[in-house]
């Protein structure tokens, strides 16, 4: 069963698999047809994406603890100002594990692009460079001088043979002194032609590691 006080936010993807909505602002009204195991979902807004009704959709739940519950369902009202649909209990995505975070020091990205909530998007006159501090096959530790908060969405744009993401503002990480080392990001919507990237670059930084060790000890 959805647990609804736990959720944090709402993703909707369509049936080819592009996301369509991200929100924090949902409800679970009163159904007053409602169908035995399932529950229906409302979200309200303004310029919501425009879709027919008994379209195929996938509904990812996030919960504050980063579990992920999702359902497969169909539209049941689309306009601009709500979205309904209904959903039965879901199925709890596994995380890809084995994906060890590796340091990377010089690395940088481009910020190129921030979302703060539904409605402030920033696009930055000029590309301001973050340093990357760490890197795995979901997310980087960076460290900038833009001031994030977390549940932000910024574009970044990283790697040698270059790729944009969107990546959100998980954490902010802090050292024994509360002082701020740098954001903790995940990764959104990686292709498998970016992940094959990434998963190259943290390859090649493997390397360099095992032979900076090697030289070390001769």
């Amino acid at each position: 069963m959805i647990n609804k006080d736990k959720i944090q936010r709402v993703d909707i993807y369509d049936q080819n698999g592009k996301r369509v909505l991200s929100t924090k602002s949902f409800s679970f009204p009163r159904d007053f047809f409602k169908i035995k195991g399932y529950e229906l979902v409302a979200i309200k807004g303004n310029d919501l994406p425009l879709l027919s009704k008994g379209d195929q959709i996938t509904v990812i739940f996030e919960y504050l603890n980063g579990t992920r519950i999702q359902c497969n369902t169909r539209i049941d009202l689309s306009t601009d100002l709500q979205l309904n649909f209904h959903v039965d209990d879901g199925m709890v995505l596994e995380e890809r594990r084995g994906s060890y975070k590796v340091n990377t020091p010089g690395a940088f990205a481009k910020i190129l692009h921030i979302e703060r909530g539904e409605e402030e998007i920033t696009d930055l006159e000029e590309p301001h460079t973050a340093a990357i501090l760490n890197i795995n096959l979901t997310g980087v530790l960076m460290k900038c001088d833009i001031p994030l908060n977390v549940g932000d969405i910024v574009r970044l744009k990283l790697l040698d043979d270059p790729i944009e993401l969107n990546s959100e503002i998980l954490r902010l990480q802090l050292n024994d002194q509360e002082e701020l080392i740098g954001y903790g990001c995940r990764f959104l919507d990686v292709t498998p032609p970016q992940e094959e990237k990434i998963a190259r670059f943290i390859f090649n930084c493997q390397l360099a590691e095992r032979e900076r060790r090697k030289n070390e000890g001769r």
